[in-house]
């Protein structure tokens, strides 16, 4: 009871004071303190609201235009610079960077990988037609002495083994020696074997048979078109002069193409040559092929060195004069191999001793042709 006697008393007194002048003046100063505080705090927010804002902005500004612009825009957009004229160049190094393009610049290979030049072949026209066979080198035989069986010793793949060649070019003759056109220095080779009293031919690489053989380079093969087979006749025939004829050197596939040889041999009998056919397959036609375009031509009898073994090369040698006998003359081809020249140089010494007649293959094949003729004539 006396706690709220003392509380209504305490309130009585407090309205006294509200409603006194003194009351309102204390109230007075007590919202103007609470006022000039307000407006301080208020500032304070506004400076700092604009502090922040100012700060986000630049934030905001630097975000924007740090980010790439999408390729596309920079495409439709054009540079700033061609609005503007450009000054004319001082210098006409600036007036060759002003000019520059980047397609020209994109177009031009780096340093690293230059570009490699383009090889193109020489076309046929491009080259000498090879002399025809009248004006080469035929080694004569004399015509006394032809009752005796003729037997031609053929060397095939000279040129390329220089001192093998060499040997085998200084042995006595007459011999029929086919050089590769290839060979280094071919031209010269092939004269200093004429020179010793050999016969000269070409030994033309033609398409084998197996994808592992390498007959070197311009090769016949059944697969290019009858221009290009013809530019390379052409290259292999005009490597050197003085020839007599060609044989083919491999050319199992090749000559076993009947269209392909038969393109072979026009454009060479147009030029008089003769041939022979190595005989690479047995199922070879380039003996016929040669026959039906006109040139004179046989075939080869024996393989001297199919294995480069000196008895081999004995024992095939044997077979060459029992063919001589039998057919009044026989073909053999060797290689300039060291066994085979070892055999070959005294079997040379003493062949015609023997009763045989060692003849080139020209004569060979002018012997052949002149009794094929015989019998045509007899049937007829």
């Amino acid at each position: 009871m006396r706690e709220c006697v003392i509380t209504t008393h305490r309130n009585a007194r407090k309205a006294r004071n509200w409603m006194s002048p003194a009351g309102g003046d204390q109230r007075r100063d007590r919202r103007g303190k609470n006022g000039s505080a307000l407006g301080r705090f208020l500032t304070f927010l506004a400076c700092a609201a604009g502090a922040a804002g100012l700060f986000l902005t630049g934030v905001a500004a630097g975000i924007w235009f740090s980010m790439p612009v999408p390729e596309a825009a920079r495409a439709s957009v054009p540079h700033a610079a061609a609005a503007v004229p450009a000054a004319a160049p001082t210098s006409p190094v600036a007036a060759a960077r002003l000019s520059a393009t980047p397609t020209l610049a994109a177009a031009t290979p780096p340093p690293s990988t230059p570009p490699v030049p383009a090889v193109s072949a020489p076309r046929a026209s491009q080259s000498p037609s090879p002399p025809p066979v009248a004006t080469a080198t035929r080694v004569p035989l004399d015509r006394r002495d032809d009752h005796r069986p003729l037997i031609a010793i053929v060397i095939d793949d000279m040129g390329v083994a220089r001192r093998r060649s060499d040997r085998a070019a200084a042995l006595p003759g007459p011999l029929t020696l086919a050089f590769l056109p290839y060979a280094e220095n071919v031209a010269r080779q092939s004269h200093a074997a004429r020179r010793r009293g050999h016969e000269i031919w070409v030994h033309i690489p033609m398409q084998p048979m197996g994808f592992n053989s390498d007959p070197g380079p311009n090769v016949l093969d059944a697969r290019l078109g009858a221009a290009e087979m013809r530019r390379r006749l052409m290259w292999n025939l005009t490597r050197f002069d003085g020839y007599v004829g060609f044989n083919n050197h491999m050319g199992s596939r090749l000559t076993a193409n009947r269209d392909a040889m038969d393109q072979v041999m026009t454009a060479a009998g147009a030029r008089g040559l003769m041939f022979l056919d190595s005989l690479t397959t047995n199922r070879s036609v380039a003996y016929a092929s040669a026959r039906a375009a006109g040139l004179p031509a046989t075939t080869r009898d024996v393989f001297l060195d199919n294995t480069d073994l000196a008895d081999e090369v004995m024992v095939r040698l044997a077979e060459t004069e029992a063919r001589a006998r039998a057919r009044g003359s026989a073909v053999a081809i060797g290689h300039p191999r060291d066994a085979t020249l070892d055999v070959l140089e005294p079997w040379l010494a003493t062949v015609e001793g023997r009763g045989f007649r060692l003849a080139p293959l020209s004569a060979v094949i002018l012997k052949r042709q002149g009794r094929i003729l015989k019998q045509v004539q007899a049937r007829n």
